[in-house]
């Protein structure tokens, strides 16, 4: 460019020009040091959305799903979608909520039937509509519902669709869909020349105990929260907080020793669920040091927050006060959300590559 225009470079210029040549050519090098794998840890409790965001780094960095792998989710979905309502009708008995007499015919069809059939569908559908039904819903933070309160409605949404003989999922459907993750699974992909191995291990306390074969070679752990579950109790004993149960196993893993120079990533996951959520049941009401906690902040800075931002804050401080390890990078995330994916992935890279470098001592 400056050949171009005539004009020359300063000495300054010349200077920093060097050093910015220097620089790419030592993290050139430093990666030849490094290698150019890495190796990811996904951990956290069941249904933080580990797998979620694994199938995002597929669709993004590895050209999404082929319809072969599309159409292994046929039947998952439609399970998910049939479930998911029977589960809502179950509750209406459970809780003594009176299903009126011309709702009776839909009801136990969906109850009695083992498949999606498009009949099964439109019953579906039709009880989606009904004041009964969405009485339970309102209160779904007290039932286990397949993919949570917005994966069960996006089933339902998509009964019709799902119900059709020829239907083939989409990319969208596959990242929704609900699988209960067990045993360990992986997936590799390739940025910037750089090789990245994603670990999946489920997350039910009964998973954990596999957890111990997938320590070794890790680059980095990223644990997952579901901050939208503060309302909500654990699957596997309907009575334990799934908040406190993530702060429990979060203390005891950045605290145990084969992690104790491992960096620590955090994803504060289901951000979209978490925003929706507070509007209707507030931090204040779960938990008692929240409005002290929102007024020191109010005194450190400058900008008014909204209550989104003020909930993030107050569930990201509680993890920091319980992280046990040494270096610790926190992220807010939407594992549904692709383009949020791709950005907090981008990042990730270069946390990543800045901390091994460092533990290179580069």
């Amino acid at each position: 460019m400056n050949c171009c225009t005539g004009k020359k470079r300063t000495s300054e210029e010349v200077v920093q020009y060097k050093k910015n040549q220097d620089i790419e050519k030592q993290l050139k090098e430093d990666r030849k040091v490094l290698g150019n794998k890495m190796r990811l840890l996904l951990l956290g409790t069941g249904d933080a959305g580990k797998s979620t965001f694994s199938k995002q780094m597929k669709v993004i960095h590895k050209d999404g799903f082929t319809k072969t792998e599309l159409e292994k989710y046929v039947e998952i979905l439609r399970d998910n979608c049939l479930y998911g309502m029977n589960k809502l009708l179950f509750t209406c008995n459970e809780w003594a909520i009176e299903i009126p007499k011309k709702y009776k015919p839909q009801a136990d069809l969906v109850m009695n039937s083992t498949e999606l059939t498009e009949e099964v569908a439109n019953a579906i559908q039709e009880l989606w509509e009904c004041d009964f039904i969405l009485k339970v819903f309102d209160r779904s933070n007290e039932i286990q519902l397949p993919g949570g309160s917005s994966g069960t409605a996006y089933y339902i949404k998509h009964a019709l669709r799902f119900a059709k003989k020829d239907y083939v999922p989409t990319q969208d459907d596959v990242i929704r869909a609900k699988l209960r993750t067990t045993g360990i699974s992986e997936i590799t992909f390739t940025v910037e020349n750089l090789e990245f191995t994603m670990v999946d291990v489920g997350g039910q306390r009964s998973e954990r105990r596999k957890w111990l074969n997938c320590f070794v070679d890790i680059s980095a752990v990223i644990f997952l929260v579901a901050i939208n579950e503060y309302d909500m109790v654990l699957e596997e004993d309907y009575k334990t907080n799934r908040m406190e149960e993530s702060l429990k196993l979060w203390t005891k893993i950045t605290g145990a020793q084969w992690f104790e120079n491992t960096s620590f990533i955090l994803f504060l996951n289901k951000s979209d669920l978490f925003e929706e959520k507070i509007r209707k049941a507030p931090l204040s009401s779960h938990f008692e040091d929240y409005e002290a906690f929102v007024n020191e902040l109010a005194k450190e800075r400058k900008e008014e927050q909204n209550d989104f931002e003020k909930g993030c804050a107050y569930i990201q401080s509680q993890f920091v006060e319980a992280f046990n390890g040494t270096r610790l990078y926190p992220f807010i995330t939407c594992a549904i959300d692709t383009e949020n994916c791709d950005r907090v992935f981008a990042a990730v890279k270069d946390t990543v590559i800045s901390m091994a470098l460092a533990k290179a001592g580069l």
